[in-house]
């Protein structure tokens, strides 16, 4: 429930300001019915990126009991909401201007965005697959044949590399200050927020291998510690 309100708000409150409300800027009508291609491609872009959310919840993610309180639920609101009205505050102004290299830039951001949602997707399709049909049942992720998942031969969190270049892209094509802040929110965030699931899995794995492959648990083991983000 948390996550839907997280992501429906999200996707909400960027149409009100892509709508261009007369309490929002308080503009003259003659400049509230200007509006660049670039502006409609962005809103495309976020409210796509937010319903893909929105499905994934519903039908690929799986949440055990306690996954997130209730009581964080104004703290996160707070987080995604914000994000999503700080841009499209200066997206969808009217005073805004398109990206400085034109329609080259949009069209490069625009296909690197759909790769990465593609990945993230892939990603967590394939975490999804790796719980197997019983609650308790829990395997190391290792690339498939899907091209997105040969991530996991450099990183053990893919599905937040995917995240992070779409928000770059995303940057990049609206050329956009707050874009960049969020999109640097999120390293960190990913990482401890996966670090701990992916541990258990290594644990679990380690626990469980009848195949005498320990080592490469414990591999995975050191290098999920090495990569904990400082704090």
């Amino acid at each position: 429930m948390v996550f839907l309100i997280e992501y429906a708000g999200s996707l909400f409150i960027y149409l009100l300001f892509y709508l261009r409300m007369p309490f929002v800027y308080g503009l003259e009508k003659k400049l509230m019915s200007r509006r660049l291609p670039v502006v409609n491609l962005a809103c495309i872009c976020h409210s796509s990126h937010y319903i893909k959310r929105l499905i994934e919840t519903i039908f690929v993610h799986r949440f055990s009991h306690g996954t997130m309180p209730l009581k964080s639920i104004v703290k996160n609101c707070f987080f995604y909401w914000g994000f999503a009205a700080w841009l499209a505050y200066y997206i969808n102004h009217p005073l805004y201007t398109p990206p400085s290299y034109g329609q080259k830039q949009i069209n490069f951001s625009l296909i690197t965005f759909l790769l990465c949602e593609a990945g993230n997707f892939s990603i967590h399709v394939e975490l999804n697959n790796l719980r197997g049909n019983g609650p308790k049942t829990r395997r190391i992720p290792y690339p498939t044949k899907n091209p997105f998942t040969w991530l996991f031969f450099f990183v053990s969190c893919p599905n937040y590399t995917y995240e992070v270049g779409a928000w770059i892209s995303f940057t990049i094509m609206t050329q956009c200050v707050p874009a960049q802040a969020r999109c640097r929110s999120l390293p960190v965030y990913g990482n401890s927020h996966n670090l701990g699931h992916l541990q258990g899995m290594a644990l679990i794995g380690a626990a469980h291998d009848s195949r005498g492959s320990g080592s490469q648990t414990f591999q995975l083991l050191i290098h999920l510690k090495c990569c904990r983000p400082q704090t």
